[in-house]
């Protein structure tokens, strides 16, 4: 009976809200007008009203009216899409039009084609429903209609599948997050929830304002909100998340954190069951429990390494058990295979057998977690108890070709650890500074009276940059290993070759990955009669490519101001020190200038020692945050920017005897 009252009212809420909307709908077209800065479209109204359930299930009524401002608003506009999962939602698509000079037509929403979309490692059955709007000029607006009942993450109830079957993670409970802003301006959008009274909502508007109000309709609260006028989202390069600065709205029924901590380990124990087979490769890999042949550090790390190597990441559906739940540890073991949340489980299901304490734990993967328990996470990791209490962080995802157990570039970053209590709530990963990401670099050159010059680099890594040469690695053929440093050294000088070369194995995991190569690059040194020029072999960007890949464009040198706060993989340290050997004869004459740079965002360290016959300088880098603030910005490309420059600053000679290389 409750549910039948419930329909009804739906019922009348889109009848009264499908009136209203094609009332106001072509007084907002006529009044969107102008050039919106050169953007293709314009979305002149957006709205959504969701009716929530008792449940927890919402539906949602939208509407979304945008006009067609160029051509390639034409085409971008020309099949509108709608991705959902028929196990989580179901999608009816309502009468729709196009608003032109001329008139209005209807759209034919009954040509709208099914299709399962495309997937690449994740196989969980999602859909998308594809409606063809065709003939559309300049100046033409598309006003599409449509209902969507379910939850973002959401599981099939016994007994069917359907709406009615429906079932959110948190019976009884429901959030949602709402971006305001598009890469597209936006005149006008609107959000509305109708929920019982008896049903606490809380909610936040974070990054920005909104316009809201509340009030009461019988036994039910409307809770509304509008923001207008919206200009077209702009990223900037190397930026965090565009969530974490645009504007949003976080809503949410469950009452916290803590909750939602007791709800996921209780979701998911069921799936940490283990059976004769898991048991017997515990034992094989770490021994009985109890044993004191390996240390509690080694036996955690075999096992974490165990997973990230042996379980491929792939997604396969088991249709209830999708979203929140784990699939069982037996079944992740035998296939072999499972995403995140999978492996996550089976770490935690081998640790317990190897006798530690461990639970599972969700987490958001590079952006920020409000604090309205709403969900926000797209990530699933591991935690196991050390000795003095405290849980620490496994992340068995991202170990593959990896030292890290738990990877730098998740620093900072929000969890909540799924144990019987929940008493932890929301937490922070924690800092990974530059001493634990580093580059330790050694060179050693010898530049002949002829301008040739041999050398060797000896490099060791340890955290990010380690992961970064490990993995690079990892895809290429040992036996094609030579070739790409020789490509690398092609930062060195054009016609640079390999000599030695003796490089960690990316899949021995005993101590830090290193490299050292020793090479020659004939006609390294040029100039005119009497005065010869060359850069500091070290500091040209050799092997950065592998070991420091996104510092050196970390801090794009066409940005000089921003607006959001950069930010590169993790913080990181580069040590480096080299001693070039001159010619006899050779006296320099001219050098990189010393450098000293210290802010809260990063420093640097730069000196040039020349003593007679040779040049010896030293660089130490740190990026001391793998998010720089906006008002610490110039201090961090400052650092950039100078580090950029010693690649191709020169070093000058005078030959004494006045021969000349040319």
């Amino acid at each position: 009976m409750r549910l039948q009252r419930w329909l009804l009212a739906l019922v009348v809420l889109f009848l009264l809200s499908s009136a209203s909307r094609a009332d106001d709908i072509p007084a907002k077209i006529t009044a969107a007008k102008g050039t919106f800065d050169g953007a293709d479209t314009v979305v002149v109204f957006d709205s959504t009203d969701v009716t929530v359930a008792d449940t927890g299930i919402g539906t949602n009524r939208c509407t979304r009216v945008v006009k067609v401002l160029t051509e390639a608003g034409v085409r971008a506009l020309s099949v509108h899409r709608w991705d959902y999962d028929p196990a989580t939602n179901t999608l009816e698509l309502l009468p729709s039009r196009i608003h032109r000079a001329g008139g209005v037509e209807e759209l034919n929403i009954k040509s709208a084609v099914v299709a399962p979309a495309s997937a690449g490692i994740i196989f969980w059955g999602s859909q998308q429903t594809m409606l063809e709007v065709p003939g559309l000029k300049v100046g033409d607006s598309v006003e599409l209609n449509w209902t969507k009942t379910g939850f973002n993450v959401a599981y099939l109830g016994d007994g069917g599948s359907g709406a009615g079957c429906i079932q959110p993670p948190m019976p009884g409970h429901w959030y949602d997050v709402v971006s305001w802003q598009e890469g597209v301006p936006v005149v006008e959008k609107r959000y509305a929830v109708t929920i019982s009274k008896s049903k606490p909502l809380q909610y936040e508007v974070v990054n920005g304002e909104a316009g809201t109000s509340m009030h009461f309709d019988g036994d039910q609260a409307v809770y509304r909100f509008e923001k207008k006028n919206l200009p077209a989202f702009k990223a900037e390069p190397k930026m965090c998340s565009s969530g974490d600065v645009t504007c949003k709205l976080v809503l949410a029924t469950v009452e916290s954190w803590q909750h939602k901590a007791r709800w996921f380990h209780e979701k998911n124990e069921p799936s940490f069951k283990t059976d004769d087979a898991i048991r017997a490769k515990v034992r094989e890999l770490v021994g009985e429990p109890g044993d004191k042949k390996l240390t509690d550090e080694e036996k955690i790390a075999t096992l974490n390494h165990w997973v990230a190597e042996n379980v491929r990441y792939v997604g396969t559906s088991r249709g209830a058990h999708e979203g929140y739940t784990t699939h069982p540890a037996i079944e992740t073991f035998h296939d072999r295979g499972g995403v995140c949340k999978d492996k996550a489980g089976l770490l935690v299901a081998l640790l317990r057998e190897a006798g530690f304490e461990s639970y599972i734990v969700m987490t958001e993967a590079g952006a920020r977690v409000e604090k309205t328990p709403a969900d926000q996470f797209n990530h699933a990791v591991t935690s196991v108890r050390q000795k003095d209490g405290t849980l620490r962080l496994l992340d068995p995802t991202w170990l593959p070709k990896n030292r890290e157990m738990w990877s730098s570039a998740e620093q900072r970053q929000a969890v909540v650890f799924g144990t019987p209590q929940g008493e932890l709530g929301l937490q922070l990963s924690p800092y990974s500074p530059p001493a634990e990401n580093a580059v330790t670099w050694r060179g050693e050159a010898t530049l002949s009276s002829t301008g040739d010059m041999k050398g060797r680099m000896s490099v060791s890594t340890v955290g990010c940059p380690e992961t970064s040469l490990r993995r690079g690695l990892s895809g290429i053929k040992p036996v094609d290993r030579s070739a790409r440093f020789e490509e690398s050294l092609r930062r060195l000088a054009t016609g640079a070759t390999l000599g030695s070369l003796t490089v960690t194995d990316p899949v021995d995991f005993s101590g830090p990955a290193t490299v050292q190569m020793d090479y020659v690059a004939a006609d390294y040194s040029v100039g005119e009669t009497g005065q010869v020029y060359f850069r500091l072999p070290s500091m040209t960007g050799v092997l950065t490519d592998l070991v420091l890949p996104d510092v050196y464009d970390s801090a794009e040198t066409s940005v000089k101001d921003r607006k959001y706060p950069a930010r590169i993989r993790s913080t990181r340290r580069l040590d480096c020190e080299e001693v070039v050997t001159l010619p006899a004869g050779w006296r320099i004459v001219g050098q990189p200038s010393d450098t000293l740079i210290d802010n809260a965002a990063a420093s640097m360290e730069f000196k040039v020692e020349p003593t007679d016959g040779q040049i010896r300088y030293r660089c130490k880098v740190e990026l001391k945050k793998h998010i720089v603030p906006v008002d610490e910005y110039a201090g961090y490309k400052e650092v950039i920017d100078r580090l950029g420059a010693l690649r191709i600053e020169l070093v000058v000679c005078r030959r004494e005897d006045q021969s000349a290389k040319r």
